[in-house]
């Protein structure tokens, strides 16, 4: 697989295939005995102290283990790098637009630096800077947007039931699925919107299919977040953001509740 590094480790090939949404798969991949190491660190700040005692111990097993010691590593690391990609990609600036279940779209815009998050989605917007959390919604034919104060608000601020899944959400997700033992994760490799995407079936405490490019986007994501199915799917991709982005909407009537 992509975006790992070599060990002083045996291999084993590993080979299987699915079929999704009418879709036929087929992948194939060669792990090291005591699991991959990713290339390059995560760029989203302190991992959490589970995760971090992970990274820190590594995986065991080169000293030769077997097919047994070697499932429960490999697991956890090709959850860990789908995770590091993701995180790594918060360090750039990009947009990104998806198509929603049911024929709906959605655009996320991300800025490294400053960090900024903008969200549209069928029912409103969202927008994340450091100084404000504004949402937006569309009544009647008037767009209001309402600003808080982003302090002790960790999350992304979108709604549950909009259709999207923010890459936050989705780095939530995977570090929580990569400390986890009762876990399973199958992989494969596809394209979509014309980039290569490496994707995982996670099972257990939840269950998840998602898809991360090389450079960190996400690609699809099929599960249940806050109770609700979501499924999306990459449409198209650029680096860059619009300043427009992050900004309250021309004609929108702004409520400050910061203090």
């Amino acid at each position: 697989m992509e975006g790992f590094r070599p060990v002083n480790c045996g291999t084993e090939a590993l080979h299987s295939s699915t079929t999704v949404a009418g879709y036929s798969f087929a992948w194939g991949a060669r792990v090291r005995k005591g699991g991959l190491v990713p290339a390059t660190p995560p760029a989203r700040g302190p991992l959490r102290p589970a995760l971090l005692a992970l990274v820190l111990l590594g995986p065991a097993g080169c000293a030769g283990g077997g097919q047994a010691s070697a499932a429960g590593p490999a697991r956890e690391d090709l959850i860990s790098e789908a995770a590091d990609r993701v995180a790594t990609a918060r360090a750039t600036t990009w947009t990104a637009g998806y198509r929603l279940a049911g024929g709906g779209t959605a655009r996320v815009a991300w800025s490294g630096e400053p960090a900024r998050g903008s969200y549209v989605f069928p029912s409103g917007r969202t927008i994340r800077t450091a100084t404000a959390l504004t949402r937006c919604a569309t009544t009647s034919g008037e767009t209001v947007c309402t600003a808080t104060d982003p302090a002790g608000d960790d999350t992304d601020g979108v709604p549950a039931g909009t259709g999207l899944v923010t890459p936050g959400t989705v780095l939530d997700l995977l570090e929580t699925a990569a400390i986890d033992p009762t876990v399973t994760a199958e992989p494969r490799e596809t394209t979509i919107a014309g980039r290569h995407a490496s994707c995982l079936a996670v099972a257990g405490s939840a269950d998840f299919d998602v898809c991360v490019t090389v450079d960190g986007m996400v690609a699809a994501f099929t599960g249940t977040v806050g109770g609700i199915p979501v499924e999306m799917v990459l449409t198209d991709y650029r680096a860059g953001a619009d300043e427009a982005d992050f900004t309250v909407p021309p004609g929108a009537r702004l409520v400050d509740r910061r203090d």
